[in-house]
């Protein structure tokens, strides 16, 4: 699906909002200061939010695991303290126009890492990426394609593919997230640079550091701000991480590694070659420590994938990326199946496939994917950029 089929459904100031073939998955088109920004998606999200929270972030309270009070405290007011002024102005529009406070609204956005910190020990998501580029592409530039994998119940919020447009000169962003989630996830912008972020806690250790800001924030900044891959690994390089996590890096130069992010360093993981496979398992030798499979079979995704790239090599476009990624790893018994991918549309490990992307950042196109609702959408982000 393209752009030009998108569906114009609500209008918020300068922001737009659009249907994507149904209600299902949907692309936030905002324009303006970050304030402004934060207005309109707050127009635009205030349902979808209260869903989120009664779903995810309520249950805590209920089970008296935490307070509201300090629930706030930790994730909210801590982490909207240490953040950049852009992302207060957003967080403050979005505030003004849901009708919550800050500190609610910077505790929602934080609640991936709330999850972490109320956690037992062990890998509870299983996300999956990978990067083709050069010889093993027709067109030689950066395809990216990435499995979300988390908890079963994200699959009944509307799905976002938020673009931000700003007004400042700083880069349009878009970010494929759920309503109130305004920290990195897999984000795309305007120069044509990729990122996505992995749980790396089965690693780095489930450990939060309340004394740091959150490195997610500090990610949508990147996006904003740097032009190519080598900027954002130089920035990771300066950055302490307050989670363990794995993130992704891309451009269309074409440019791609992962860093391997644990709360006491980042290291980066360079390709062999022009292919690369990302999961939830540290894979850089420097640090001899042996290869940890998790709960979410990472080490078998990662196999498969390896093993997908090498048999598609010369003919990773994004059409061969989506059939990459629509090959499960079960059977439909639970099983795994034999030359299998990374796809779990069904739970039968510590989660699911809850979305997917691919995208080609040569092109600025983004294909978006609930395997338990939708088809694969086309979003053409030339188009939904404006800056």
């Amino acid at each position: 699906m393209s752009t030009n089929e998108l569906t114009l459904i609500k209008e918020s100031g300068a922001g737009k909002m659009f249907n994507t073939g149904d209600d299902v998955i949907q692309v936030l088109q905002l324009q303006g200061s970050w304030r402004e920004m934060g207005q309109q998606y707050g127009a635009f999200a205030k349902e979808g939010m209260q869903q989120i929270w009664d779903a995810i972030v309520q249950p805590y309270l209920d089970k008296g695991w935490t307070t509201l009070a300090d629930a706030e405290q930790l994730f909210g007011r801590r982490t909207f303290d240490a953040s950049s002024h852009r992302m207060k102005e957003m967080i403050r529009g979005l505030a003004e126009a849901v009708g919550w406070s800050t500190d609610k609204v910077a505790l929602q956005n934080q609640s991936f890492i709330m999850s972490i910190y109320q956690a037992k020990l062990h890998s509870f998501a299983g996300c999956s990426s990978i990067l083709a580029w050069g010889d093993a592409t027709p067109h030689g530039g950066m395809i990216t394609a990435r499995n979300l994998d988390w908890s079963e119940s994200f699959l009944p919020f509307p799905l976002y593919l938020t673009v931000c447009n700003p007004t400042d000169g700083s880069n349009s962003i878009a970010n494929l997230s759920w309503p109130g989630y305004l920290l990195a996830s897999s984000m795309v912008n305007e120069k044509g640079v990729y990122m996505d972020v992995h749980d790396g806690t089965s690693m780095g250790g489930n450990v939060v550091y309340l004394d740091r800001a959150s490195i997610l924030n500090a990610f949508s900044d990147l996006m904003v701000e740097c032009d190519h891959a080598e900027a954002v690994s130089n920035r990771l390089n300066t950055l302490r991480n307050d989670a363990s996590w794995i993130f992704t890096v891309a451009d269309s130069t074409p440019n791609g590694f992962s860093y391997e992010a644990p709360t006491f360093d980042s290291r980066r993981h360079n390709a062999d070659g022009d292919t690369m496979a990302i999961v939830n398992s540290y894979m850089n030798p420097d640090w001899a420590i042996h290869k940890r499979e998790t709960m979410s079979n990472s080490l078998r995704r990662f196999d498969n994938l390896t093993d997908r790239l090498a048999e598609a090599h010369g003919k990773i476009d994004a059409n061969k990326a989506m059939e990459i990624f629509d090959n499960n790893m079960f059977n439909d018994d639970g099983t795994f199946k034999k030359n299998g991918g990374a796809t779990k549309p069904k739970k039968f490990d510590a989660d699911i496939t809850v979305h997917q992307i691919v995208t080609d950042l040569s092109e600025l196109k983004v294909w978006l994917k609930i395997p338990q609702k939708t088809d694969w959408r086309e979003v053409d982000l030339k188009k939904l950029f404006t800056g």
